[in-house]
């Protein structure tokens, strides 16, 4: 019981910086590798720069849909250990992998199948 004493006083030093500031150094990372790309390529041809933001665009697609499930795992993983149900935590994450899993399958192959049509 001293445990999630600890815990809940633990959790309450935490501040919105302090959960936020991974997520947005992710995205800020994200979003200039996009543009790295965009300013090596703007003196090759103008082509080549709305190639790759094309596909930047459909990488951030991509990427929103694993967060979709990734969030929506965390979310209930952590009130399943919150209320201490380990195995059901534990079951929410295997499901959680393998439906990323799946949804990487899914858009390999239909990126791989059908690419010219998603850049044209």
């Amino acid at each position: 019981m001293k445990e999630g004493i600890k815990l809940a006083t633990k959790a309450k030093k935490l501040t919105l910086f302090a959960l936020t500031w991974p997520i947005f150094i992710e995205l800020l990372l994200h979003m200039l590798m996009g543009n790295a790309d965009t300013f090596m390529l703007i003196q090759y041809s103008d082509q080549s720069v709305a190639a790759v933001s094309v596909t930047n665009q459909i990488l951030s697609v991509v990427i929103v849909m694993f967060g979709f499930v990734a969030q929506g795992a965390a979310i209930l993983i952590a009130q399943n250990l919150g209320a201490e149900r380990v195995k059901k935590a534990g079951e929410i994450t295997v499901m959680s992998i393998s439906l990323n899993l799946i949804f990487s399958l899914i858009l390999s192959v239909a990126l791989y199948v059908w690419w010219s049509q998603f850049l044209i």
